[in-house]
């Protein structure tokens, strides 16, 4: 799959010189600001290396008893694991490994990490899988009717540690008896793909009648019935299955200052994160500054990258947290792309400028595990720059637990699920957190929502098309902290449109103005309503009898979207950005908007002295199509 980007330049250039410079010549902010003013500052230096190792697998003379040179590389990137010390890199050339790269040791700083890094300009692809050819014959003892599926025998052999198909994702034998039980969690964490597309697995072997295309695996976990797509025979097609549970993870905790950069990585068979513990396709194993950035990460049967404590009760290390992952494309993830558990917190994290495509596929939403994003417990962190897509069980970016000080900004979250829960979704906090200049489209549920939380401030976003409400500020439960959350969240500046609910607010303690909203005729588009209690419904002009959007506008507002092309187009009978001279009341400790939402969702200077609604500062082409991809390439 070609990155999403490539998709919007072609767009841009069909559409010519004037939505290419009114999109894509932003000017290029180097700082983003925290929602206490703060700046977020990188830890990370030039880097240098001491010494440099290349793995060559393809190369005539390549071995393991090599030294690792550009001229006697080793074969392995294992090899390379051994050898590595603080300071040193790999530089790993084209093939296909079918390896779990097990990292022995860390980085010693900044100025001395340890770097596992594809050569410029060729493919480096790892695997948790292997070519399986086995002997296949039409499945014995059962039959579908007309339908004709194959079986094959597993053998223990093949694995690298347990058999991924033996194992559920989720199992039965837990003492995490107040999760809820899904069918999916009975499915097994192998999967199975042939000429390079997944197989979909099913519960029982009957289903293998309603389409071609799907697997089953018997209760035991050593034989394996398959339909092919088209209905084809197996022998002549190219089989993988996974025989690992991750690709790249330390099986030694705390390991600390690893680079990732440049790797394609895929094909884990890892289980549902709770019970503990996570395990991603790719893992920090509970170590803190890591790099992961300008790889691709996809088919994780659940989690694609770990970078936190993995399970509350795993004891804790020196820090947790300080990871940077940027420019990666992570998709087709069962749960999550990125996920990061609390023992610790999850300090000083930046994640920018990522594609996260097809996560939060598995239907267990209710487990409250599934999002695009999904990390616990982030303070003084910053999510920016993302293109978020088609996470079908989940919101596309949560942050849960105890959220400090960080910030949402700039990105593109679109086709979400969550049942009841957001597209943005930040939860369990008394913390002032802020959720800006992103664009939310087209949600199954709500756009910007919390619960169980205090002080969130959601400021200058468009968010378009739901089945809930724009903005929900659920009250959340009183008993969930003493004393119970008292909310005062702000909703200011926010263009919102295609939504039954414009804004949903707890009590008088929170507060909604400077937003331009799209007020369907006849409904009742705001809602109050403490917890466990009938909200009460209200049309705009009672509304602002409470002293709500008093200042805000109403507009008739269209909005279109291009998913292929991530292209956007808008029309509204308010001129956008609507502006107001009068700058709004900002929560005690947080930083005053003109010094903190200074640049709009391109990174375009905001006008001073105004403030401005919606995440453009400049206004959108009436009827134009144009990009909305927030990455930065480089």
């Amino acid at each position: 799959m070609r990155y999403v980007g490539d998709w919007t330049r072609r767009g841009l250039a069909a559409l010519g010189c004037l939505v290419a410079a009114w999109s894509v010549n932003a000017a290029d902010f180097e700082t983003a600001k925290l929602p206490d003013g703060s700046v977020f500052d990188t830890w990370e230096k030039p880097l240098a290396f001491k010494r440099t190792f290349h793995v060559a697998q393809n190369a005539r003379h390549a071995s393991d008893a090599n030294k690792g040179s550009e001229r006697r590389p080793w074969k392995t990137i294992a090899r390379a694991a051994q050898e590595l010390q603080p300071g040193d890199r790999v530089v790993i050339h084209a093939g296909v490994y079918r390896e779990w790269v097990k990292p022995v040791r860390g980085g010693a700083g900044p100025d001395a990490m340890i770097s596992y890094e594809a050569a410029p300009g060729e493919e480096v692809v790892l695997k948790g899988s292997d070519v399986w050819t086995p002997a296949w014959r039409k499945t014995q003892y059962m039959t579908l009717g007309s339908v004709t599926t194959w079986e094959a025998d597993l053998t223990s052999r093949m694995f690298e540690g347990a058999n991924v198909f033996a194992l559920p994702n989720f199992p039965s034998q837990t003492n995490q008896t107040d999760w809820k039980f899904y069918p999916s969690f009975e499915w097994r964490r192998g999967q199975i793909f042939v000429d390079g597309s997944p197989l979909e697995q099913v519960g029982e072997f009957g289903a293998l009648a309603a389409a071609p295309g799907r697997f089953w695996v018997e209760d035991n976990g050593m034989r394996v019935h398959v339909r092919l797509p088209n209905d084809a025979e197996p022998s002549g097609r190219m089989i993988e299955i996974t025989t690992r549970e991750q690709v790249f993870a330390p099986v030694t905790p705390y390991l600390n200052y690893i680079r990732i950069k440049g790797l394609k990585m895929f094909h884990s068979g890892n289980g549902v994160p709770i019970p503990p513990p996570q395990r991603g396709l790719v893992s920090a194993m509970r170590g803190h500054h890591w790099i992961i950035e300008d790889c691709e990460i996809g088919h994780a049967n659940t989690l694609g990258v770990d970078l936190g404590g993995q399970w509350w009760s795993l004891g804790v290390g020196e820090a947790q947290g300080y990871h940077v992952v940027r420019r990666n494309y992570i998709h087709d993830c069962g749960v999550s792309s990125i996920s990061a558990w609390h023992n610790m917190g999850n300090v000083h994290m930046l994640v920018e400028d990522n594609l996260i495509v097809r996560c939060a596929t598995m239907p267990i939403m209710q487990h409250y595990e599934s999002a695009g994003i999904k990390i616990h417990r982030t303070e003084h962190s910053l999510v920016r720059r993302n293109a978020v897509l088609d996470t079908p069980h989940g919101p596309g970016i949560w942050l849960d637990g105890e959220i400090l000080n960080s910030r949402i900004t700039q990105n593109l979250v679109a086709n979400t699920g969550g049942d009841h829960l957001g597209a943005i979704f930040v939860e369990i906090t008394k913390e002032i957190n802020l959720v800006d200049n992103n664009i939310v489209i087209n949600s199954a549920s709500n756009g910007v929502y919390q619960h169980d939380a205090e002080r969130l401030m959601v400021m200058q976003n468009l968010i378009v098309h739901g089945s809930g409400s724009a903005i929900h500020f659920n009250p959340g439960n009183p008993m969930r902290l003493n004393p119970p959350f008292q909310n005062h969240h702000r909703a200011y500046g926010n263009v919102l449109t295609g939504y039954p609910v414009a804004v949903f607010r707890p009590n008088a303690t929170t507060c909604s103005d400077f937003n331009v909203i799209d007020v369907a005729k006849g409904s009742l588009p705001f809602r109050e309503g403490e917890f466990d209690v009938k909200p009460e419904e209200m049309d705009l002009a009672a509304w602002q009898a409470k002293g709500q959007d008093t200042h805000s506008k109403t507009a008739e507002i269209a909005v279109e979207f291009d998913r292929e092309k991530l292209l956007l187009t808008m029309t509204s009978s308010v001129a956008l950005p609507a502006t107001f001279p009068d700058l709004p009341e900002i929560l005690p400790g947080a930083a005053p908007a003109k010094d903190v939402l200074t640049a709009d969702f391109f990174g375009r200077a905001r006008r001073s002295g105004l403030f401005e609604a919606g995440p453009f500062s400049q206004a959108p082409p009436a009827g134009v199509a144009f990009s909305v991809d927030p990455r930065r390439k480089e």
